[in-house]
C-alpha cells in the first residue's frame, strides 16, 4: 500500500481493510465451514486432544490454527486448500496412532519416553538433567500434592507427555526428607518438624545422619550443601 493511502482518520480501512463490506458476511460463512470441519477433525482424532498433548499433537494443533487464519481472512484463497490442510493432518494423527500402537519402538521415538525423576526420597540427577527439569519445577508438582517431605516419595514418573505421576509409600510409617517448602515462606518451614540429628542433602534429598553437614559429601550425588531432614 502506498504511504499516500494511510490516513488516521480513514475508518474502513482501519475495520474492513482493503475488501468491500459484503465481505464481511463472507468471512462468517468461511468460519462456518472451517468450524465444522475441525469440529469433525477433532472428533476423529480422539479425547486426547480435549486433554494432555503429546509433541505430535501439539504440532497438529498449531497447524491447524495456522491453516484456518488464511482459510478466514483472505479474500482470494478459497476454502478448499485450507480443508485439504486440516484432512492431511489427520491422516498423519491416525497414522501415527496406528503406528505406535504397533511397535513400541515408534512410540518412543515419537512420544519420547518416561522418566524417573525421584526414586525413594531420592532425586536422579542425570535423570532431571537430561529431561531439563529444575528442583523448583518438581517441588512445586509435589507440592501442588500437597506433599512437604521429599522422604515420603516413593517413585516420581516425568511422563511422555509432560507431567508428572507422583508415588508415594503407602504406609504412614514416619519417613525423614528434604524439606521441600520454598525458603521465601520461612514462617511456614518453622512448623515443620525438623530432625537435628539427621541432614537431607539440598542437591538431592538423600539423609544421611552421619555426616559433618559442613564439609561432608553426599554419598549419593556428592554435593555439600545440607539442611536439617524434616520428619
Amino acid at each position: 500500500m502506498d504511504n499516500k493511502n494511510i490516513k488516521p482518520d480513514d475508518w474502513g480501512r482501519i475495520f474492513l481493510g482493503d475488501v468491500p463490506p459484503e465481505f464481511i458476511l463472507e468471512v462468517i460463512i468461511r468460519m462456518a465451514c472451517i468450524y465444522i470441519v475441525l469440529v469433525v477433525a477433532l472428533r476423529i482424532m480422539g479425547r486426547r486432544m480435549e486433554a494432555m498433548l503429546s509433541r505430535g499433537e501439539m504440532v497438529s494443533l498449531v497447524t491447524l490454527g495456522a491453516s484456518v487464519g488464511v482459510a478466514i481472512h483472505t479474500p482470494e484463497r478459497g476454502l478448499l486448500p485450507s480443508a485439504l490442510v486440516i484432512l492431511m493432518i489427520l491422516g498423519m494423527q491416525m497414522l501415527q496412532g496406528y503406528m505406535t500402537s504397533r511397535s513400541s519402538k515408534i512410540e518412543k521415538l515419537l512420544l519420547d519416553e518416561i522418566s524417573t525423576m525421584v526414586i525413594d526420597g531420592k532425586m536422579q540427577q542425570q535423570e532431571m538433567k537430561k529431561s531439563r527439569i529444575t528442583h523448583e519445577r518438581l517441588f512445586a508438582a509435589l507440592r501442588f500434592k500437597g506433599i512437604k517431605n521429599l522422604g515420603i516419595v516413593e517413585r516420581v514418573y516425568f511422563e511422555a507427555k509432560g507431567v508428572f505421576s507422583i508415588v508415594t509409600y503407602l504406609d504412614e510409617k514416619p519417613r525423614k526428607g528434604l524439606c521441600i517448602l520454598p525458603e521465601i515462606d520461612q514462617e511456614f518451614r518453622e512448623e515443620m518438624k525438623f530432625d537435628a540429628m539427621s541432614f537431607a542433602c539440598k542437591s538431592c534429598g538423600n539423609v544421611d545422619a552421619s555426616i559433618d553437614e559442613k564439609i561432608s559429601k553426599c554419598k549419593n550425588c556428592s554435593a555439600t550443601e545440607w539442611e536439617n531432614a524434616i520428619i
